[in-house]
């Protein structure tokens, strides 16, 4: 998900990019006391791609950093996409 965007013009943007995930699978499936490392890769910012990781615990809460990234134009699509969960 991304916050409102700030544009100069033919310049790019600024923009924060906040990850919503949603389970695919059966939360009976996702063990409760465990924690989850979530590597995701964000698209679209003009210096490349940028990879984050969040966390979730207790099957439900998810802790993250919002990313700041810039677009090389207001154009540019930005996406994200996960690349990785780790059990930890």
């Amino acid at each position: 998900m991304t916050k409102p965007r700030q544009c100069f013009g033919s310049a790019g943007c600024n923009l924060t990019v906040e990850p919503s995930l949603s389970l695919a699978v059966d939360s009976e499936d996702v063990d409760p006391d465990a924690t989850y490392e979530i590597t995701y890769e964000i698209c679209g910012d003009e210096s490349g791609p940028v990879i984050e990781t969040a966390e979730l615990t207790e099957q439900t809460i998810l802790s993250y950093s919002p990313s700041s990234i810039s677009t090389a134009s207001a154009s540019t699509k930005v996406s994200v996409k996960i690349t990785d969960v780790q059990k930890q």
